[in-house]
């Protein structure tokens, strides 16, 4: 089958709307419009013809671009170029041009945007880390601190104070240990003996 595909720059003229398909997925469409720009014979530009396209996307992109994307950015799309006809409220039938997106981004010849990773299932919002009963069991696993909570001993950069002895500061006994001896080090700045294979 042959596919006319097309990357196209312009600016996004309508708010992105989600909708759901039958099937339960996310889909996205807006409307994108470019204006096209030519030199004169005396050196000018000019605009040409503004053209419009409506853009579809699905799944992750459709939640994905409804959530970064806004009426009056500059965008750049790459999909599927099709011709859809439908009858206006006219009565009359019309033509479109449509693309069936594959990729969307902002143009950062206009501006700047930032970039945030966020997984398919968390896009589709099928993130099951954010389920209460999974939170719950985390915090089990834990030993009964909840996500995010850090201990007194580790530091916001996840770093162990040396000072700490788990035997000591969790029971308040030695438990068989010798005094003064860390639960943990720093290989970097710490003596310590190298042990080597016996042959």
């Amino acid at each position: 089958m042959n596919e006319i595909r097309i990357t196209l720059h312009g600016n996004v003229v309508s708010e992105p709307v989600e909708r759901v398909a039958r099937n339960g997925s996310p889909y996205t469409t807006f409307r994108v419009a470019t204006t096209p720009y030519r030199r004169t014979a005396d050196g000018k530009f000019v605009d040409g013809e503004t053209s419009f396209y409506d853009v579809i996307a699905f799944n992750a992109l459709a939640a994905n671009t409804t959530a970064g994307l806004r009426k009056g950015q500059p965008v750049l799309v790459e999909g599927k170029l099709a011709i859809r006809t439908y009858i206006g409220n006219d009565g009359n039938a019309h033509t479109s041009p449509q693309i069936d997106a594959d990729h969307i981004g902002h143009d950062f010849t206009w501006g700047r945007a930032s970039f945030e990773r966020v997984s398919r299932a968390a896009a589709l919002g099928h993130d099951r880390t954010a389920d209460p009963d999974v939170q719950q069991a985390v915090r089990a696993l834990g030993g009964g601190q909840a996500v995010g909570d850090r201990p007194d001993y580790v530091d916001a950069d996840g770093v162990v104070d040396d000072d700490y002895q788990p035997d000591v500061d969790a029971i308040g006994t030695e438990a068989g240990r010798d005094a003064g001896v860390l639960a943990t080090g720093d290989p970097e700045t710490d003596d310590y003996e190298v042990v080597g294979a016996s042959a």
